[in-house]
């Protein structure tokens, strides 16, 4: 049961750094799409790009990309969810030494239908591009994942009367995370991960 706010912070990314080695970089007997990724703690939403060249797969690109919270359009997107509650939640006696924090975390990729005419070079430079993308995504990720217990430390030094704003409170820190790394590496570009 959520009886807590519903906290909801989207990060748009649009490169990345080092190799994540769960990008497929080849494709199976029965696959269609490269691009696909595993990143730990995080659920990934695809939206499907076509094309044969890197100018068709930019404008599939730039076309489909997700927008973040902040209005900014990059080629992926971390949207993260912080849930809280506690016995007797929104009242006077609740008790917050049993108060509990979960996280959510979303995170909307590319992936390209693999046409027949596909260059190898194309395929190499797409699979590059994905890992880089990738990387930066999890960075993201696991901040969130690494640092989510802050807004419950917050709740537990509050009182039941400022229990909500303090959870609030907490989750400043690592929406300024998230704008600095963005901001340090324009989104991920400067990790290599700006396709073509």
């Amino acid at each position: 049961m959520k009886r807590g706010p519903f906290i909801v912070l989207c990060l748009v990314c649009s490169a990345a750094c080092s190799p994540l080695p769960a990008v497929a970089t080849q494709m199976s007997a029965t696959s269609t799409a490269v691009g696909s990724v595993g990143i730990p703690n995080a659920t990934i939403e695809y939206y499907e790009i076509s094309g044969s060249t890197e100018g068709e797969l930019r404008e599939q690109l730039d076309a489909l990309a997700p927008v973040g919270y902040d209005g900014y359009k990059g080629d992926a997107t971390t949207n993260w969810f912080i849930r809280w509650d506690w016995p007797g939640y929104g009242t006077m006696s609740c008790d917050l030494s049993k108060a509990t924090v979960s996280y959510e975390i979303e995170v909307v990729f590319p992936r390209w239908a693999l046409p027949d005419d596909a260059s190898p070079d194309l395929v190499t430079k797409w699979a590059s591009f994905t890992r880089a993308l990738a990387e930066h995504e999890k960075n993201h990720v696991d901040f969130v994942v690494a640092n989510y217990r802050s807004v419950l430390a917050a709740i537990k030094s509050a009182t039941c009367e400022t229990a909500d704003a303090a959870a609030s409170s907490a989750l400043e820190p690592i929406r300024q995370h998230d704008r600095d790394y963005d901001a340090a590496t324009n989104h991920g570009e400067t990790e290599g991960a700006r396709f073509p």
